[in-house]
């Protein structure tokens, strides 16, 4: 039985594959540096801009006027009906629909 084995490469392959690999490798890491400092400097300069940015007084919450609403209830036979609002002043009846 024969067996037979070639290499392809050799040294020089092997050299620049490593080469390659820690060149990727190296980028990668640059690259994770300058997003991680970058991300502090944004965080830092938010954090300052916020306790140095003048700011605003919230204005009271505005109170309802103390009135009440009179209603009435609405039968759908009637609904359309001529009848007197609850709390008009005139004397004129109003139409509901």
């Amino acid at each position: 039985m024969l067996i037979s084995y070639r290499r392809t490469g050799g040294v020089f392959a092997a050299v620049a594959l490593a080469a390659t690999m820690l060149t990727v490798t190296v980028a990668a890491a640059i690259v994770l540096i300058v997003a991680s400092l970058t991300a502090t400097a944004v965080w830092a300069a938010r954090a300052a801009l916020l306790r140095t940015w003048p700011h605003r007084t919230v204005p009271p919450a505005v109170q309802w006027a103390h009135e009440t609403l009179d209603a009435t209830v609405v039968h759908p036979i009637n609904s359309s009906a001529e009848r007197h609002v609850s709390g008009m002043t005139s004397d004129m009846p109003s139409r509901l629909v």
